[in-house]
């Protein structure tokens, strides 16, 4: 595969729209969408809304517009799991950003029991960085900038055919052969797994656990008034405000969604199993 032109390799465009930024605390997809092109020609597409079984952060709502009423009465992403690992079969994929869908992919597969694929991947926002000098590689940008026609920015299928068309002008300059020509001048295959925590966010060991087994978490919390309290909590993301780490958790004692912030929280321990 690795020798073939890139005519005849099969590239599957995927990208996905999530609930927020971090699947190893919790967030989900909430749309998929993938194109499957040989030779400049269209040979499958695919899109799907996906119930998160989750809520939509607000941060990722304002980005690609869906709300958790949106999604609610869509399929699980268990549901369609085998079919959407059957369409990348055989192919090296490429997506803008590779490494946020791949690991948002890895976990979903994983969750439903489905063995993560293992295809070879290509990342158009690390080939931008490494041989273009645009002033932003964001991918609506970029797509001016090549002249590249757009549709609704930030909803899954449009920005798979953004993508296809910025990839298409990137091989056109940078001129590789083959897929393995093009893997070199990336630096290798985009790695599935590549699930580093953010570094300037610093989890208690309590809480990272509870965040990526979905499990209840016991609070004892100072509020703003200085009274303390006690309660169970099942945590759904952290997010940083005005240099503030706050939990946002739905709070079993008030039977509500509720936030916290992380430092007047005086003791945490994960339920048992």
């Amino acid at each position: 595969m690795l020798d073939l032109p890139l005519s005849e390799i099969p590239l599957v465009f995927i990208d996905t729209e999530t609930t927020g930024l971090a699947p190893r605390y919790g967030d989900r997809i909430v749309e998929i969408a993938l194109a499957r092109f040989r030779a400049g020609v269209m040979e499958d597409f695919y899109v799907s809304l996906v119930n998160p079984e989750c809520a939509i952060s607000p941060g990722a709502a304002r980005v690609h517009g869906l709300s958790d009423a949106d999604v609610c009465a869509a399929p699980r992403f268990g549901d369609i799991a085998r079919d959407v690992r059957a369409r990348l079969d055989g192919a090296a994929l490429v997506a803008h950003n590779a490494r946020f869908d791949l690991n948002f992919l890895y976990h979903e597969f994983s969750r439903a029991r489905v063995a993560p694929p293992a295809n070879l991947a290509l990342d158009t926002l690390t080939l931008l960085r490494r041989y273009f000098r645009f002033r932003s590689n964001a991918l609506a940008r970029v797509a001016d900038e090549f002249g590249v026609a757009r549709e609704t920015a930030h909803r899954a299928l449009a920005d798979v055919l953004t993508t296809r068309g910025v990839f298409e002008c990137i091989v056109a300059e940078l001129k590789p052969r083959t897929l393995g020509d093009l893997l070199q001048m990336q630096g290798g295959s985009i790695d599935w797994t590549d699930d580093e925590p953010r570094q300037d966010i610093v989890l208690p060991a309590a809480l990272a656990q509870a965040l990526q087994n979905h499990r209840k978490l016991f609070l004892r919390y100072l509020d703003e008034y200085g009274a303390e309290s006690e309660r169970w909590v099942s945590p759904v993301e952290v997010s940083m405000k005005k240099e503030r780490l706050y939990l946002r958790a739905f709070c079993h004692l008030r039977d509500a969604e509720r936030y916290f912030r992380l430092d007047r929280v005086l003791e945490m321990r994960v339920a048992p199993d």
